[in-house]
């Protein structure tokens, strides 16, 4: 039987790794909201960036390396280390996703770790800047566990019922995709933001439209399934993350049963 990578990792004790960090993170973009002024750049189609970006990408660099000899290091706002290596443990990070909803003043932005140890996602981390809130996920063969503050969250009752469905306020405002779907629709921002809705209230199902990145969901991603919820492409299928895929199509995120009845509903799936 080959040895897994996870094996000499502790997972407990870096899971009390990530969320210190991430809490660092929520402290970091706190103090440049607390500024007179912000630096506000243009990654061009990639869209804004600030110096709130960089200031939590930094801490989460400084708090998160040392916690696994030799991890990868893999963010949008920062270069790698080194190489990507298949397998090896790998940070994905979005040290401030959403960043257009925070310059706009919106509550719906998120900072966001992913932990992926022999190409699986394992562990992550998200944090909501505004008012403090730090979560974390397991989420590794035999063990599925998320906690809100350090208070465990309940399993998804995967019962098939939906009530309301969460999008990006792109496809809300622009889109206008409410319009498609015969349930209660509301915008959000972050993806990250959208993940947690959907594994912290029972009722909603995430439905995302365009391609997102792999930092964008990884941290959430590992919160959702620690409460048994699923990423699924609108054709049905779990999608498996990866360091080495970084774009993530369309999706949608949730209770499998809940997520399915979705697809059914809008036509997606037979």
């Amino acid at each position: 039987m080959t040895a897994s990578r996870l094996d000499a990792i502790d997972l407990d004790r870096v899971r009390d790794g990530v969320e210190a960090a991430v809490r660092a993170a929520n402290e970091a973009i706190r103090g440049v909201l607390g500024q007179a002024t912000m630096k506000v750049e243009s990654k061009g189609a990639a869209g804004p960036v600030t110096e709130a970006d960089y200031a939590a990408d930094e801490v989460l660099h400084e708090r998160l390396m040392p916690l696994i000899d030799g991890a990868r290091w893999l963010s949008e706002e920062s270069e790698e280390d080194a190489p990507l290596i298949r397998g090896e443990a790998t940070w994905v990070i979005d040290p401030l996703d959403g960043t257009r909803e925070f310059i706009r003043g919106l509550p719906e932005y998120g900072v966001s770790v992913g932990l992926y140890v022999d190409d699986q996602l394992v562990l992550g981390g998200v944090g909501f800047p505004w008012d403090g809130t730090v979560l974390s996920g397991i989420t590794t063969t035999g063990r599925h566990e998320s906690r809100r503050d350090g208070v465990p969250m309940a399993m998804l009752p995967n019962d098939g019922v939906v009530e309301r469905v969460v999008v990006s306020r792109n496809d809300y405002e622009r889109r206008q995709l409410q319009y498609r779907i015969p349930y209660e629709v509301y915008p959000c921002g972050s993806a990250a933001v959208k993940l947690v809705h959907a594994a912290d209230i029972a009722t909603d199902v995430y439905f995302s439209t365009g391609p997102r990145s792999v930092w964008d969901v990884s941290g959430g991603v590992a919160i959702l399934e620690g409460v048994g919820g699923v990423l699924m492409s609108i054709e049905g299928h779990r999608i498996e993350l990866s360091p080495q895929q970084i774009h993530v199509p369309p999706y949608v995120a949730g209770a499998p049963a809940d997520c399915r009845t979705l697809l059914r509903r809008v036509g997606l799936l037979a």
